[in-house]
């Protein structure tokens, strides 16, 4: 009794261990074996490594995702990548903020320090005001500018009288502009959303210049119905205020698959690409086209990721043609 529970033992022992040895090499002879990671299936009949799979979007295996030797300058794999649908806007750049400097007392105008177009700093003199009554307490009156900036408006002239709370000087201060724009309903929302990176803009004289959105308003004008969006465009050359700018504004962030309008194929209201097979084969896919973005469009369906597809056409390209013969026509065309 003994005996058997020995030789029970030890059979127990062998197995285990045949079992272990197998493991370790891929699986038992004519199955799939298990990965010691909690028993997913892995490899094929004799322990083959593990067929290469198709992606979740449907591409195709990572071994097809290769360019063959030679074809890179008219042959590219399609892959997802970014890309902002936008909305053209435009308006003329205002300063950052616009200052009018009041008297404070009335009186007489001394001296008025600076002239239009002037810059001044903060604190320096702007209008010296007198009053024509003796006692300490009616010394001149120094008006100081409370910003750095561009003198634009000047109310006042030497000896004329001016009454206390009247305007005297606007300072508009250009360390930085506004552009101000409508929006629709639709829009507004759209980019109060995406508001953060920077927005590339042009003027009519060619100047290129840069801004942020800083804020989208929360209701529209209701004399409009537009909505309006506020954009800080630094100090930049170029920029000045007054400049009319055009601006494409981020309504919607896309990711997926473009291709260029010059390599489309229409055929009978179709839209179609050149694509290589697995096989290295050339064929025409047909594609479901979405929404065009410059001389792009997004591709709906009919061109997965990892498929090789030809970004050069010579015309001559046909049904079934082989990689080789493919290869030669441009190798007679460069």
């Amino acid at each position: 009794m003994a005996n058997k529970k020995s030789f029970g033992l030890i059979a127990i022992i062998l197995a285990a261990g045949i079992g272990a040895l197998y493991g370790q090499q891929g699986g038992f002879p004519g199955g799939g074996g298990f990965s010691p990671q909690g028993g997913t299936p892995r490899g094929g009949a004799g322990g083959a490594p593990p067929a290469a799979t198709a992606g979740q979007d449907g591409s195709p295996p990572a071994q097809a995702a290769r360019l063959p030797p030679g074809t890179a300058r008219f042959m590219a794999i399609a892959s997802p990548r970014d890309k902002s649908l936008t909305i053209s806007v435009a308006g003329r750049l205002e300063p950052l903020r616009r200052i009018s400097h009041s008297l404070s007392v009335g009186g007489f105008v001394e001296t008025v320090h600076v002239k239009l177009g002037d810059r001044v700093r903060e604190g320096q003199a702007l209008v010296t005001i007198t009053r024509d009554a003796p006692g300490d307490s009616y010394r001149p009156v120094v008006l100081t500018s409370r910003i750095d900036g561009r003198v634009a408006e000047l109310a006042l002239s030497p000896g004329a009288e001016a009454r206390a709370g009247a305007a005297a000087v606007t300072v508009l201060d250009d360390s930085a502009y506004l552009l101000r724009v409508a929006l629709s309903d639709r829009d507004a929302h759209r980019v109060a959303s995406l508001a953060g990176p920077d927005i590339l803009a042009r003027s009519a004289d060619g100047a290129r210049l840069s801004g942020r959105v800083l804020s989208v308003s929360t209701e529209p004008d209701y004399a409009t119905g537009l909505f309006s969006a506020t954009i800080r465009v630094a100090a930049q050359d170029g920029a000045r205020i007054g400049l009319a700018v055009f601006m494409d504004l981020p309504v919607a962030a896309l990711r997926g698959i473009f291709i260029r309008s010059e390599l489309l194929v229409r055929r009978f209201g179709r839209s179609l690409a050149w694509v290589l097979d697995a096989d290295d084969t050339v064929r025409v896919a047909p594609l479901v086209l979405g929404n065009a973005f410059g001389d792009e469009y997004l591709v709906s369906s009919g061109l997965a990721s990892g498929t090789r597809y030809l970004t050069r056409l010579s015309g001559k390209e046909r049904e079934g043609m082989p990689l080789e013969e493919l290869i030669a026509i441009w190798a007679g065309s460069s």
